[in-house]
């Protein structure tokens, strides 16, 4: 991808200039300027495809967004309340709009959730002994 981005603008840049050409002899054969009608339409042009550009490119980052929110499943959890700790099982969609929140089945007090995330290491088991003399061994080891 990073090697079609120099030939990407390269296109651009050409196309935006060869209309420019085209557009500016076309001024000059009406009698206009070359030079000024040639910067004016290339600067148009830029300012143009910048607006288009961005605005496509939003448009298309939040169809993509949806789709992934769409594609979500909705999670269960089994939560106590806030306020009277009675077990209660809540059931919902991740999305980024939305603050979670279920209303408690014995007090019928709203309860806000707070979901947070954690990220831990993958350990390796270690081959050592055990205090009472056991060798621990691997699960690997016995099956061979």
């Amino acid at each position: 991808m990073i090697k079609s981005i120099p030939w990407n603008f390269v296109k651009s840049t050409s196309t935006v200039f060869g209309l420019s050409i085209v557009a500016a002899f076309g001024v000059q054969a009406l009698g206009g300027n070359f030079w000024a009608s040639f910067c004016l339409f290339v600067t148009v042009q830029y300012i143009l495809f910048s607006f288009a550009g961005t605005i496509i490119r939003n448009y298309f980052i939040q169809k993509t967004l949806q789709k992934e929110l769409e594609a979500l499943e909705p999670l269960s959890t089994i939560l106590e309340c806030a306020y009277c700790n009675t077990s209660n099982v809540m059931t919902f969609l991740p999305d980024q709009n939305e603050r979670a929140e279920f209303d408690c089945t014995s007090c019928n007090k709203k309860n806000l959730v707070n979901i947070q995330f954690v990220v831990a290491r993958i350990t390796e088991p270690v081959n050592v002994n055990s205090s009472t003399g056991i060798p621990l061994t691997d699960i690997k080891d016995e099956k061979e």
